[in-house]
């Protein structure tokens, strides 16, 4: 991935960015949440995620039952 925007999250980092499978056009994105090995690197299987993968992720975890009333008023608020 090239990180083209990040902020601290957690003990990490919530980044966007070119995606590391783009071919080089600059057309894939992605999202990731990267954090920090023993060794206080960027951990290498820190997950990297298509946006489309990620929407379909939050689906899921809502039509599973995953995501409690506050995490679901926090999606909503962040779509007004």
């Amino acid at each position: 991935m090239i990180t083209t925007f990040k902020i601290p999250y957690d003990k990490g980092e919530l980044r966007i960015g070119w995606a590391s499978w783009d071919d080089g056009s600059l057309t894939d994105r992605s999202v990731k949440f990267a954090y920090n090995d023993k060794s206080g690197k960027t951990s290498r299987g820190a997950p990297e995620l298509p946006f489309g993968v990620l929407t379909d992720m939050i689906v899921l975890a809502h039509q599973q039952g995953e995501l409690d009333a506050d995490m679901v008023a926090k999606i909503k608020t962040a779509f007004r």
